[in-house]
């Protein structure tokens, strides 16, 4: 392997001052032709002030880390997360990749400890901050949108979902309070497949009538889990409970119709197919947004509330497609 295939960069302006890393900084320079890493600072030191100060008179506005340490670097930008959202140095497009991996982090940890009430902390921390980023910034829905994942996996999934959710909820008007409760629970819409086996969760064939009924227990599965963490509002299970309601009374576990179910629950089940059609899947490529939207639209047909799904439809149609 390369040498620099070691290594990513990192944006300058995400290392605050008189704090530790966590990991080894390293500066790219050239010797005789060849690219170089030189430690500039170990991730057990202190970076102050000077040595900030000093990069910046030299120009030098991104740092390396190697790709192995990438975990630590993101657990230590998840520290001052709303600092470099509020920080108009970095570019919107740094600070969306930064949310972005950030949360796809969180949600590794919460899929491997999902009873952990530290990790469900991180999650509605890490709501709180993406919402102040797309309120605050008129670019952040374009931006974001441009970065979401194609391929699917549960944590990818569900950052996705809760990030195309809160796009689309701001777009509705929908308020600040009720914001944060909704992204908390759209992230974590899925924590239940943890206590499904993964030979289900991962199979390429059609499920069988029984492993249907299995990953179906997802949902109440979750509930139960996030019901044991302390803190954890009761509105912000609406979406976990009822991403799978369809508007027709057919969808599962409870089969409720039309307006007994929470408009965040309608809202959740928009987005959780949308991305599950335009993701990657171990059974299916992934469709473009047209054809998502008309699959949706003919063959799931009384699937969704009406309105929201044609606001939907006119949200993406101000959004670019260049993710697909």
């Amino acid at each position: 392997m390369n040498m620099t295939d070691n290594y990513m960069s990192v944006a300058l302006d995400t290392i605050r001052v008189d704090t530790i890393v966590g990991c080894d900084l390293y500066i790219q320079n050239y010797v005789n032709g060849e690219i170089k890493y030189i430690l500039y600072c170990n991730g057990t030191n202190t970076i102050r002030s000077e040595k900030i100060e000093e990069l910046q008179k030299h120009k030098i506005e991104r740092l390396f880390i190697y790709k192995e340490d990438h975990n630590k670097y993101l657990k230590y930008v998840e520290s001052s997360l709303k600092n470099i959202i509020n920080d108009n140095k970095i570019s919107i497009t740094e600070k969306a990749q930064v949310v972005y991996h950030v949360a796809k982090n969180i949600m590794t940890d919460v899929f491997e400890n999902p009873r952990s009430g530290i990790h469900v902390y991180r999650a509605k921390n890490w709501v709180e901050a993406t919402i102040d980023m797309i309120i605050n910034n008129k670019n952040a829905s374009l931006t974001m949108i441009n970065i979401l994942s194609f391929d699917y996996y549960t944590y990818t999934h569900s950052v996705n979902v809760a990030v195309l959710g809160l796009l689309f909820s701001k777009y509705l008007g929908i308020k600040y309070k009720e914001l944060n409760m909704f992204g908390t629970g759209l992230l974590l819409h899925d924590i239940g497949k943890t206590q499904i086996e993964s030979e289900i969760i991962n199979k390429k064939e059609k499920l069988s009538e029984e492993e249907f009924t299995r990953i179906k227990m997802h949902v109440e599965l979750g509930a139960n889990i996030l019901t044991q963490v302390s803190d954890f509002d009761d509105v912000s299970l609406f979406p976990l409970r009822q991403h799978h309601e369809k508007y027709n009374g057919k969808g599962y576990p409870t089969g409720l119709k039309g307006d007994d179910i929470h408009k965040f629950g309608k809202i959740a089940s928009i987005i959780d197919v949308y991305d599950a059609l335009t993701t990657r899947r171990p059974y299916a490529d992934a469709r473009k947004p047209f054809s998502a939207l008309k699959i949706m639209k003919d063959e799931m047909e009384g699937s969704f509330d009406g309105e929201l799904f044609m606001d939907f439809i006119l949200f993406l149609g101000q959004r670019s497609e260049k993710k697909y």
